[in-house]
This record gives structure tokens, sequence and C-alpha cells, in this order.
């Protein structure tokens, strides 16, 4: 579990940073929408968000 919630996140980071740039810079797909970055950063990072989660509620002490 925990290499599954390591790749996900280097993943979500490549693509929240390429489309974090592409929504800021980008004359074609910019967007002005308040909170567009906010919730560009919550689609990519639920998936291993929800993972790194399960992994330390199942890690045993």
């Amino acid at each position: 579990m925990k290499t599954a919630a390591i790749i996900t996140t280097v993943i979500a980071t490549f693509l929240f940073l390429y489309s974090s740039y592409m929504l800021t810079y980008d004359p074609v797909v910019r967007s002005t929408k308040d909170g567009m970055l906010l919730f560009n950063f919550a689609f990519w990072y639920a998936i291993p968000g929800i993972l790194w989660i399960i992994y330390l509620i199942t890690q045993k002490k």
C-alpha cells in the first residue's frame, strides 16, 4: 500500500504542476475562476490522500 501511495503522489505532483502552469500562464486554457487552483490540487491529490490515510490506519504500532 505504501508503494502505491508513493507512486500516485509522485504522479499527482507532476500532473498538478503541469496543469497549474497551464491554468496560470497558457493563453488558451487560462482560467480566472476563483478557487480553480484549489480545485486542481484537490482533484489530483484525492486518490494519493486516500491511499496515505488507508496506509496510516492499517499500520501496526
